[in-house]
């Protein structure tokens, strides 16, 4: 009791004080003095309508006092409780002891505000799956500042921490210092200086959110808050700057869509036609040659994407594309929760492989228990046969290519959506390691569809990502280990994107542009790893669906190419129900 006098005394002190004293103490508490049970004093509804769920509570710092506990509801929004300022600041030290439950979501968010603000400001921090993070303004992403951080397991036993955190509204970034689990001493330097989350606002208080944005039963606690302001606050550092976008793309400014050339000679059919009352839902195609054969495949569902009845169905031409042959089963699908899905190509030594994704049943954010199956043409019976798992927790989308060091590489996501690679054991084709790419937290994977191109020891990887571009990853060391995945400077909306190599030299990138009713290529000069040109191939917007289905919609997507005879010949879906083909002269994507 004594303590929490003594505070409210200097804090009284200070409201009539010096203005111009080097450093202000405009806030704190350790909640002694509070009711348990009920909200403490001074603290109120961030905004009119939320009711947060924070009381104060017994243990408190060192097991035997009181502090703030913060619990999840069930409001969404701007859910939290607040402690305003006595008077909007222009930089602000917070000070702060914290505990927090083990969850594999979301167990603590703090943030600042400005004056009669409904949102978040400089300061926004959260520990999320046991990493404590900034919410950044210039990638509105949540960034890591450090692990280091250890939850409590048992809550008459809280593991604090102490935080500080350093802010100003015309600064760009946060300072944050940070004790050990179990420890309140704090470094002398600041452990990460992050990107302020939005700059240019006064300081009008601080919050502690309860709303939806905790997970389940996460909780955490908040104990001994001092806030203080004034000249004599150190100003926060720069945060580091961002890393410049890889580039993919050095050829002219990419003009308007509606003003970018057609390939010339381009033909336009169709492979597959989806029936009603049959298999009503297709995607992801893809295409080779074999044998003076063309084999075209896709992925096949009665009504829904990613279903329980999805299958690996295809047709041959033997004609250059312009008939196809009667539908053929490549990858069966089960009487199970499991199902067979996308499967690319390859063409060696004779022989026609097949590479299906298959998942239903075990663990994984995405697709459970993803693995993918090989399946190989037997030419005297003509009938495709399984040849066992080939990958463990990779969905291949891209054809795999051979390199120098004699593996062949493929590319794809994994259980979780996210970007993995796959090299094989020689030409043993039923073995092959996945190996996952790296990838900042602004990338924002949902379904992160990779795509490789092997050079030398070097491979290119480009990822469908976040922010309207695409991604890139690269390798030295044939696909073994990868570069943090980072933002290109070439345009690309999220959708699977299929890089290849000509005959002529030139690299290619099939793609949407700016959205799904545009299918563009784009090519490199020969031997060159830039591209600079590029031509629509489709463009406005496909047949609706006719069809009711989860995930279908007007769109040319998921582009599939593969060069045979001078040509480029390039599948898709059309509407997430029809196999389209568009075929492309190669002569008329050179570049010189």
């Amino acid at each position: 009791m004594k303590r929490t006098v003594f505070l409210a005394l200097i804090i009284a002190f200070l409201a009539i004080g010096n203005p111009s004293a080097a450093q202000n103490l405009i806030a704190g508490g350790d909640f002694e003095g509070e009711q348990a049970g009920q909200p403490p004093g001074g603290w109120e509804p961030f905004t009119p309508e939320a009711k947060p769920s924070a009381v104060v509570v017994a243990p408190g710092a060192g097991g035997s006092g009181k502090c703030l506990k913060v619990l999840p509801t069930p409001q969404r929004g701007m859910i939290a409780i607040s402690k305003q300022l006595r008077a909007p600041q222009d930089r602000v030290l917070v000070e702060l002891d914290f505990a927090f439950s083990p969850s594999k979501g979301r167990t603590l968010n703090l943030w600042s505000h400005e004056p009669g603000g409904r949102d978040a400001s400089q300061w926004n921090l959260c520990i999320q799956n046991g990493k404590l993070m900034q919410f950044e303004g210039r990638s509105r992403t949540w960034r890591p500042i450090t692990d280091r951080v250890k939850s409590t397991t048992d809550p008459s036993r809280p593991v604090w921490h102490r935080l500080r955190a350093v802010m100003d509204r015309n600064a760009e970034g946060v300072d944050y210092w940070l004790s050990e689990p179990g420890s309140r001493e704090l470094p002398a330097e600041p452990i990460a200086t992050m990107a302020a989350y939005r700059t240019g606002l006064a300081i009008g208080g601080i919050d502690a959110v309860c709303g939806a944005r905790l997970a389940g039963e996460a909780w955490y606690l908040v104990d001994n808050i001092v806030v203080r302001g004034g000249a004599g606050v150190p100003a926060p550092h720069e945060p580091p700057p961002e890393p410049k976008p890889y580039q993919l793309w050095t050829g002219p400014p990419i003009p308007d869509v509606e003003k970018i050339r057609f390939v010339e000679g381009v033909e336009h059919s169709v492979v597959h036609r989806a029936i009603q009352g049959e298999y009503q839902f297709l995607h992801g195609a893809s295409i080779v040659e074999h044998k003076d054969m063309l084999f075209a495949n896709w992925a096949n569902s009665l009504v829904d994407e990613n279903s329980a009845t999805e299958t690996v169905r295809g047709r041959r031409s033997t004609d250059g594309g312009k008939t196809w042959s009667e539908i053929e089963v490549i990858a069966p699908g089960f009487a199970t929760p499991e199902c067979h899905s996308h499967a690319p190509f390859l063409s060696y030594r004779g022989e026609l492989w097949a590479f299906a994704a298959r998942f239903g049943i075990g663990q994984g954010r995405r697709f459970p228990g993803l693995t993918c199956e090989a399946f190989r043409l037997n030419e005297a019976t003509d009938r495709w046969e399984s040849q066992g798992i080939a990958i463990t927790d990779c969905w291949p989308y891209h054809e795999p290519c051979k390199m120098d060091d004699g593996n062949w590489i493929t590319a794809g996501q994994d259980k979780d959506g996210l970007p993995v690679v796959a090299v094989s054991h020689g030409d043993n084709l039923r073995r092959w390691d996945a190996i996952k790419v790296p990838w900042p937290p602004d990338l924002r994977p949902a379904f992160a569809e990779t795509a490789v191109l092997p050079e030398g020891n070097e491979v290119l990887a480009v990822i469908r990502g976040g922010g309207g571009v695409a991604w890139v990853s690269t390798s030295k060391d044939f696909g073994r280990t990868w570069s943090l995945a980072r933002k290109s400077n070439y345009p690309m909306p999220r959708a699977k994107a299929y890089l290849g190599l000509l005959s002529t030299g030139q690299r290619y990138l099939l793609s949407n542009l700016k959205d799904r009713h545009t299918l563009v290529v784009s090519v490199s000069r020969p031997r060159e790893s830039t591209l600079c040109r590029m031509w629509r191939i489709r463009h406005g917007k496909s047949e609706p669906p006719r069809f009711p289905g989860r995930a279908k919609g007007k769109q040319w997507s998921y582009p599939y190419g593969h060069e045979y005879d001078g040509r480029l010949y390039v599948v898709y879906s059309v509407g997430k129900e029809d196999c389209g083909l568009s075929i492309l002269p190669v002569e008329s994507l050179k570049v010189r």
